[in-house]
């Protein structure tokens, strides 16, 4: 399986240089960000699956950043380091009280750092928190949301489910599905954005399956326009192969010519 994305908020250069050469030299996908406000929109846009935050940012400070994540319905989970010059037991104790997950004073050891990230990633997908593939909320925050909005009627609950996933993976592979499941992730999420959806809820509930919860009024055009714009963009998935109707003729790893049912995306609501 591909790395998680990383956004690294840094506002010098050169450190921030030399953790997105570091982390990216480890297969990680690394965003950079050298201020706050631009950490806050790329978080909502590129969905990272941990950020690693300074403290002394140009504009909001790297406190502002993690308390207003924790704001939101879809990066409320999401695992933050603070990586800083701030030694203070102060600042420590600020940071962690605002949801951080860690908090390492700068200089740092890059290897100590390395695996400090993969432990909060991998501690926040074992809780269910989050998914470290697309950086969305996980299974056990979508069951929370799911049975708030199931006892209020002006809100609906649509699930989006990738049809096809597996024989897509058995003849592209395990890191080809991954993209598929990422790049789903962030249909969804700029579909909502581009609705002003913000502050809507979307989660990543199992290996096909996403799940937004919205207002009743809005299901309907969400799922229209998720299903509509996945249907044209399927073909970009198959990098190699011919298209004959809802069926793909393609090569797998051997060599042999297979024939599997097309990419698709459904979506039920409740």
């Amino acid at each position: 399986m591909t790395q998680p994305r990383i956004l690294i908020v840094e506002d010098n250069i050169e450190v921030a240089e030399m953790l997105d050469f570091f982390f990216s030299s480890h297969g990680y996908d690394v965003l950079v960000a050298y201020d706050g406000e631009t950490a806050l929109h790329t978080c909502r846009t590129d969905l990272p699956s941990l950020v690693l935050l300074d403290v002394g940012l140009p504009d909001i400070d790297g406190f502002t950043v993690c308390r207003q994540l924790r704001q939101t319905t879809r990066a409320r989970h999401l695992p933050v380091i603070f990586a800083t010059k701030r030694d203070r037991k102060a600042d420590k104790m600020e940071g962690l009280s605002l949801g951080a997950d860690d908090f390492i004073s700068k200089p740092f050891d890059l290897e100590e750092l390395f695996l400090r990230v993969q432990n909060a990633i991998s501690r926040s997908a074992r809780n269910s928190l989050t998914d470290p593939r697309t950086g969305l909320p996980g299974l056990e925050v979508v069951r929370q949301e799911v049975n708030r909005a199931v006892a209020l009627p002006d809100r609906k609950v649509i699930s989006f489910r990738v049809r096809n996933l597996e024989p897509f993976r058995d003849v592209y592979g395990a890191i080809a599905a991954t993209e598929v499941i990422r790049a789903t992730a962030l249909l969804i999420n700029t579909t909502l954005n581009d609705l002003d959806l913000y502050d809507d809820f979307l989660g990543h509930s199992s290996d096909d399956t996403f799940v937004v919860v919205c207002a009743a009024s809005n299901a309907n055009p969400i799922s229209q326009k998720v299903t509509s714009l996945f249907d044209e963009r399927a073909h970009q998935h198959y990098s190699f192969g011919q298209r004959e109707g809802d069926m793909i003729r393609a090569n797998d790893a051997n060599g042999n010519e297979r024939t599997l049912p097309v990419l698709a995306l459904v979506s039920e609501i409740r």
